[in-house]
């Protein structure tokens, strides 16, 4: 069993992934699975390309604007993040082993325990991903316009498998293992301009956004035997040296396309998202990938208006798409379910990503409140490993989403 302070430790490095995406979009001076555009589309699994109502649909869907006739505000934040293979878990493992005392060749009993940890955090895949939205949007009769971030972050594991040999040389002794992780992120700090317009009598909406991204990058590493330490206060500083130090801008243009298909109770979706999918320079630093993309991404989504006060959806990723982590992809499936009661709306919503090295579902909640000008929405994303405990280093997933409307 993991002592407390090691599961600290590892839940501190998948909530930094979190914190990191928030401090990346909001610019604070101390990637991807599609990111969802605020807490109904958290709330909902991440199912909104064919269900969005709101217009968060210049990030989800812009051909949903057309149905946006009324003068609307809104400021919205979401993030989620994957641990695939269990990065985080394995790191707390390897963090909490003696390693003075290995290396001094004390422990021999710990040595295949410590191998087996380098060698499963090898395995391909092997990382921890994440992306989300940061905005405030405006939008009147099928017109909107923002401003905010699309944050990409991501953790992956630089692996040494040459140097395991307690009390080796510089060719291969355990003492000069560089085992460790790499932090990359990209912050696509922008502002959008998008319409939606209704043809065929509004059967069919149609619309696209135009983005200008001032694209931040960042990038760094730690390890977790030599170098920076990858636990609680060092990863700290190694976060905080990246956006300081390595962080570099490059400005580009693409945009946004959909579709929506309304036959009434039902409404078929379909979203393309950075289109061009323009790249962005990152630090000139050791292991550096010298290029971030912004994902490309095409999704498409089916809305079910069961009953006057229950909607189900699903959305799933028509093609994988790239994270920050070289050679990772993902392309998920999303689910989920809307009840609408006088003031309150519930939501549930589960998700899936075929690529990941280990997929599992994950799982949402969400509420909202609303009154005729307001709405206030919340909504969490879980993975099943733990149950409802916060401290479990072993999650799959994490994330959380706010929203905040102004309707008229």
């Amino acid at each position: 069993m993991l002592r407390s302070g090691a599961v600290r430790n590892g839940l501190w490095i998948l909530r930094s992934l979190c914190l990191a995406a928030v401090l990346l979009a909001i610019g604070a001076p101390v990637r991807a699975q599609y990111p969802w555009a605020g807490a109904r589309a958290t709330g909902m699994g991440g199912a909104q390309v064919g269900a969005v109502d709101d217009n968060s649909a210049i990030w989800s869907n812009p051909a949903a604007l057309a149905s946006q006739q009324g003068l609307e505000f809104q400021l919205l934040g979401s993030f989620a993040a994957q641990n695939r293979n269990n990065l985080v878990g394995t790191i707390v493992d390897l963090s909490e082993l003696p390693w003075d005392e290995i290396l001094d060749g004390q422990r021999p009993d710990l040595i295949p325990g410590a191998i087996a940890g380098i060698l499963s955090v090898a395995q391909p895949g092997t990382a921890v991903v994440g992306s989300g939205v940061v905005g405030l949007v405006a939008s009147y009769k099928g017109f909107a316009v923002s401003i905010g971030d699309v944050p990409y972050v991501g953790i992956y594991p630089i692996i040494d498998t040459q140097h395991i040999v307690p009390g080796g040389g510089p060719d291969n002794g355990l003492q000069f293992n560089e085992t460790g992780l790499y932090l990359s992120g990209l912050s696509a700090r922008e502002a959008r301009v998008g319409y939606g317009l209704k043809l065929l009598e509004g059967m069919l909406e149609v619309g696209a956004a135009g983005r200008y991204v001032s694209g931040v990058t960042y990038f760094a590493s730690c390890g977790v035997i030599v170098g920076t330490q990858c636990d609680g206060g060092d990863l700290a500083d190694l976060i905080h040296d990246a956006f300081q130090e390595n962080a570099r801008t490059t400005n580009k243009f693409t945009f946004d396309a959909g579709a929506r298909v309304n036959f009434g109770i039902l409404k078929l979706g379909i979203s393309g998202t950075s289109l061009t999918q323009p790249e962005f320079t990152v630090a000139d630093v050791t292991g550096s990938p010298g290029v971030i993309p912004l994902p490309r991404q095409l999704r498409g989504g089916v809305a079910v208006s069961v009953l006057s006060f229950l909607t189900l959806a699903g959305d799933g990723d028509l093609i994988a798409s790239d994270t920050l982590v070289p050679g990772v992809e993902s392309q998920q499936i999303s689910l989920g379910a809307e009840i609408k009661i006088p003031l309150f709306a519930f939501r549930g919503g589960a998700t899936y990503d075929f690529k990941s090295v280990d997929p599992t579902w994950a799982y949402s909640l969400g509420v909202g409140f609303g009154i005729p000008i307001l709405s206030v929405d919340l909504a969490v994303l879980f993975g099943p490993t733990g149950g409802l405990n916060p401290n479990n280093a072993d999650r799959e997933a994490l994330g959380g989403a706010a929203s905040v409307r102004l309707h008229f």
